[in-house]
C-alpha cells in the first residue's frame, strides 16, 4: 500500500508522518518562489540606523539577519536589541556579544497607560525587523505589532476592553489598529516585515500597510476534510503552546466542524502566557477573571478549539500539563498520533496536512 512520507517541522527538527494514500487529502506544502525580497534595500535601511530591533527569532528573520551580519559586525555606531538575544546570536555567530535584551520600561508608580523606553523615543533612526504571521487577535503579527508588544510596557492597555475575542486571522482588527497607533509614536522608525515561504524569507516589505503584508502570503484553498494535521511551523512558531494555538485559526477551515485535529508543536518553552500558566497551576480562579490577565485570550482560543473539534496534541509538554491540566488528548510519538487520527476519521475519511500553518492564507475552496 502506498504510504506517502510527510515531514512536519517540530522545533529545530522535523517529525515524519505517514498516511495511506487513500486517506490523504490535500497537502499544503508551499514551495519557495520568487517574491519582493530586496535584501539590498533592507541593508541600506540598516546602514542608516543607529538602533536595530530584531522583533522575533523565526527562521526567516534570522536568515535576513545573516545577510545583514557582515555589514553590522564591525559597526560601533549601532545598537542591536532582541527579546531573545541568545537565539539570534546562536543563529548568527558573527553577532555574538553584540545583541542585548531590552525589557519594556516600567514606572515605579502604578499606571495603565503604555510606556515607551528611552531607546524607542530617543533620537536616531531605528529599524524594526520581524516576520509576519497570522494571528487571531491582531489579524496578523508584523514588525509594528511585535515591536509594541516586545518593547512598550503595557502595550496591551491600548487595546481597551475586549468583549469580542472570536479569532479573526488576516482581518485588520481593532487590536491591530491600536498597535499601529503606538508604533506611529516611535520617532524615526522604519518597519521591515518579512513574509516567509518554506521557512525562508520570500518578501521583505518596508513600512507596508496591513493589506500589503496580507497579500504577500501564499493564497490557497482547501476543501474541508474529516481530519487535519496542523504543523505550527517549527522553531519560532511552535516554541510555546500559546503560539501554536494562535496559529491554527487561519487553516482550521480545512477540517469540518467536529472533525479531528492533530496539532504538532514542540512547545519547548512551555505554555507561553501568564493566563495559560495560571490555568495549568490551578490559579485561574473566578475572582481573577474579573480583571485582565496577560494572554487571557489564549484560554478562550484553547477552549474554543477543544469545544469545536476533536483535538490531539503532539508536543514536548509534560503529560501533567497537556492532558491533566489543559484537557488535551496526547500522543507519545507521530506514529501513535497519526494512527489515532486515522481511527477517528474512519476507513474512507480524508486527512488534510498543513506542515507550516503560519505561512498560509487559506481561502474558501
Amino acid at each position: 500500500m502506498d504510504m506517502p512520507e510527510l515531514w512536519i517541522p517540530y522545533g529545530g527538527v522535523e517529525t515524519l508522518i505517514t498516511i495511506q494514500a487513500e486517506n490523504l487529502g490535500a497537502v499544503l506544502d508551499l514551495p519557495q518562489e520568487g517574491g519582493a525580497l530586496d535584501l539590498e534595500r533592507v541593508g541600506e535601511v540598516a546602514k542608516g540606523s543607529s538602533r536595530l530591533f530584531i522583533c522575533d527569532a523565526t527562521p526567516a528573520t534570522l536568515e535576513v539577519m545573516k545577510s545583514l551580519a557582515p555589514a553590522l559586525v564591525d559597526r560601533q555606531d549601532i545598537q542591536l536589541f532582541s527579546a531573545a538575544p541568545r537565539r539570534v546570536e546562536g543563529a548568527v555567530p558573527q553577532l555574538k556579544g553584540k545583541v542585548t535584551t531590552l525589557p519594556p520600561p516600567l514606572r515605579p508608580e502604578d499606571g495603565a497607560e503604555p510606556v515607551y523606553s528611552q531607546e524607542l523615543t530617543g533620537g536616531g533612526a531605528k529599524l524594526f525587523l520581524g516576520s509576519a504571521r497570522p494571528d487571531p487577535l491582531f489579524g496578523l503579527m508584523d514588525a509594528r505589532s511585535e515591536a509594541c508588544l516586545n518593547w512598550i510596557a503595557r502595550a496591551k492597555a491600548a487595546l481597551g476592553p475586549r468583549k469580542e475575542m472570536e479569532p479573526s486571522p488576516f482581518q485588520k482588527t481593532d487590536a491591530y489598529e491600536a498597535m499601529e497607533g503606538l508604533a506611529e509614536k516611535i520617532p524615526e522608525a522604519r518597519f521591515v516585515t518579512v513574509v516567509p515561504r518554506g521557512g525562508r524569507p520570500r518578501a521583505a516589505l518596508e513600512d507596508a500597510p496591513f493589506d500589503a503584508i496580507k497579500n504577500a502570503f501564499a493564497k490557497t484553498s482547501l476543501a474541508p476534510a474529516r481530519g487535519i494535521v496542523i504543523g505550527s511551523g517549527g522553531a519560532g512558531y511552535d516554541d510555546t503552546l500559546s503560539s501554536a494555538i494562535r496559529g491554527v485559526w487561519n487553516v482550521i477551515d480545512g477540517v469540518r466542524k467536529g472533525g479531528s485535529v492533530l496539532l504538532i508543536a514542540e512547545c519547548a518553552e512551555g505554555v507561553g502566557s501568564t493566563a495559560l500558566e495560571m490555568l495549568v497551576s490551578g490559579r485561574m480562579g473566578e475572582g481573577r477573571r474579573e480583571r485582565y490577565v496577560e494572554g487571557i485570550e489564549d484560554v478562550f482560543y484553547l477552549n474554543k478549539l477543544k469545544e469545536e473539534y476533536d483535538v490531539l496534541l503532539l508536543s514536548g509538554l509534560p503529560e501533567t500539563y497537556a492532558s491533566s491540566k489543559l484537557g488535551f488528548a496526547t500522543a507519545k510519538g507521530s506514529g501513535e498520533a497519526v494512527g489515532r487520527i486515522l481511527n477517528r476519521v474512519g476507513r474512507s475519511g480524508k486527512v488534510n496536512v498543513v506542515p507550516r500553518a503560519a505561512e498560509c492564507l487559506l481561502e474558501s475552496a
